[in-house]
């Protein structure tokens, strides 16, 4: 059984209790506001957020000026992977002045999650109420987010953003960035121009790397041996010289590739334990 068969039972189980505990004379309206806050509420608690959107939808109908459902609302987009809808949602009822409570937090979150960062600092301002700790745990994210840390590492010392009571998951995630090395594109096409496969070994890539170098170095030498036999017109020669030539600048680009893969690798595992535990409920 998958697991939206198992959601779509446990939903009907849901409303069949709604429909047997509900008092006689409002047994048969599921849809009144009560209702349909419980059933949203228990939409988001079984991670069905498609759903709960709807139905917050159906209780600000009934209670638009409900600042939790407002906000329920607004989760529910982000929780389904549509932030710019929450974002939309979000500025119809906090278009601009202070940000407070929850709104600060889900606005904050919005902006790290459609990856705006000028937004982000801007919404930063406006978020007023917030503690140190929480403060410190959205500059961590947007630190390890945006992930310039992997070039900055030289030049930031991430030590100044953590505060008193900062989450200690993200605390540990922001020093464990001091031990990942940037792999310089340009440095592994200089080691790969010095010895053929050196540059993709610097990136972490061992297997490539020595792959190349037994590729060019045998038709390298294989070409030296045809030139050495049969002179200048050696069929053998210029065939092997040809393939080692070119063998020898893939790997040059291979190279720079390598790095850059090896550097996007770290950057979007940090970024993803970092999306993890700032915005995954």
């Amino acid at each position: 059984m998958t697991r939206s068969e198992k959601s779509g039972i446990k939903t009907l189980l849901f409303l069949a209790i709604l429909l047997l505990t509900a008092p006689a004379s409002k047994s048969q309206n599921l849809y009144d506001l009560d209702h349909s806050k419980q059933f949203a509420r228990y939409l988001m608690l079984t991670r069905q957020y498609q759903l709960a959107i709807g139905e917050w939808e159906r209780v600000l109908f009934l209670d638009p000026a409900d600042s939790t459902a407002q906000i329920s609302l607004v989760r529910s987009y982000r929780l389904a992977g549509n932030p710019q809808s929450a974002w939309i949602k979000l500025n119809q009822w906090n278009p601009y002045g202070p940000l407070t409570g929850e709104s600060a937090t889900e606005a904050l979150r919005l902006t790290l999650q459609l990856n705006d960062f000028q937004l982000f600092k801007s919404t930063l301002d406006r978020s007023v109420n917030l503690s140190e700790s929480q403060r410190s745990d959205f500059l961590i994210g947007a630190y390890l987010i945006e992930g310039n840390w992997i070039k900055a590492k030289k030049t930031v010392d991430p030590s100044g953003l953590i505060a008193p009571g900062t989450n200690k998951a993200l605390q540990d995630l922001l020093l464990s960035t001091r031990e990942i090395p940037y792999k310089s594109p340009g440095g592994a096409v200089a080691l790969s121009a010095l010895i053929p496969g050196l540059g993709k070994v610097y990136s972490n890539d061992w297997k490539d790397g020595l792959f190349s170098l037994v590729f060019v170095g045998t038709n390298a030498w294989q070409s030296y041996r045809g030139f050495s036999q049969n002179g200048p017109r050696s069929i053998t020669g210029w065939i092997f010289g040809v393939l080692a030539a070119g063998f020898y600048t893939a790997n040059l680009f291979g190279s720079w590739k390598s790095a850059k893969e090896y550097n996007d690798q770290q950057i979007h595992r940090i970024r993803h334990e970092a999306e993890s535990l700032l915005y995954t409920h």
